[in-house]
């Protein structure tokens, strides 16, 4: 069964997420004076878009499977670690300055292969102590990029410096080399406790319908917005797509910034 909703969901990410690119482009590339963007309220938008993103691709991770979807689960993962890869690619080429190492895309296809892997244990954890566990561990992960433990602006510890001294999977896993850059990046460490978050939060949801004696989620669910649902099923192609389409519209209405 299709749930309607979680399609609309990801595909209203993707408009927001297309908004924000237009944006950033707009201030970075074509030196339009946008304070706003480049404070709290831009850095809110942009975590507000990943958040939901992968928020939704590890509920939709939590629907029950059986054996023979677990080959097509990982395939599905593997075509997108592989797009994912061929974004780093292309933007090694064709941008350096701007190039994207170990980005949303190839998190998500491992997330994705990871999980599949794993259900037949996760389904062993209860859905409550596993979102309650995901939660703290997300608290406590979130910053490790920034080489401390907490959440935002709440530090609970710096960590030693030599945890950041191990190259490419160090920074793979969350530990970011100081020599590392990337315009986008995340780390399997804090993403995929979020991404696990909302794969425990479908399983308990799924779990109290079951107690209830009813199959499947909510009724809610089987509603969309159908422009943004078409774009939710599609939004692999969406994204690989949107920001060479941006750049051309804009490269026709602007002149680059000096």
């Amino acid at each position: 069964m299709r749930y309607r909703l979680l399609d609309t969901l990801r595909g209203f990410s993707l408009v927001s997420m297309i908004l924000y690119h237009i944006c950033w482009d707009l201030v970075h590339m074509y030196g339009f004076d946008w304070p706003w963007f480049m404070k709290t309220q831009g850095y809110l938008w942009q975590q507000s878009i990943c958040w939901l993103f992968i928020f939704v691709s590890g509920f939709c991770q939590g629907l029950k499977r059986d054996e023979r979807n677990l080959s097509s689960v990982c395939k599905r993962g593997l075509v997108i670690m592989a797009s994912g890869l061929l974004v780093t690619a292309a933007t090694l080429v064709f941008a350096p300055e701007s190039k994207i190492i170990f980005g949303v895309l190839f998190f998500l296809g491992f997330s994705i292969m990871l999980t599949a892997w794993l259900d037949p244990l996760l389904r062993k954890i209860p859905a409550k102590a596993g979102l309650f566990c995901s939660t703290i561990l997300l608290f406590i992960f979130r910053n490790i990029n920034e080489g401390n433990l907490g959440f935002e602006n709440i530090i609970l510890c710096r960590l030693p410096d030599f945890l950041y001294e191990h190259g490419m999977l160090g920074t793979f896993l969350g530990l970011q080399d100081k020599n590392f850059s990337s315009a986008d990046y995340f780390s399997f460490i804090p993403w995929y406790f979020l991404f696990i978050k909302g794969y425990f939060i479908c399983r308990n949801l799924l779990q109290k319908r079951e107690t209830k004696g009813l199959s499947g989620l909510p009724a809610v669910f089987t509603k969309g917005i159908p422009v943004l649902e078409t774009l939710g099923q599609h939004s692999l192609l969406v994204y690989l797509l949107h920001q060479p389409v941006i750049l051309l519209i804009l490269s026709l209405a602007f002149k680059p910034a000096l």
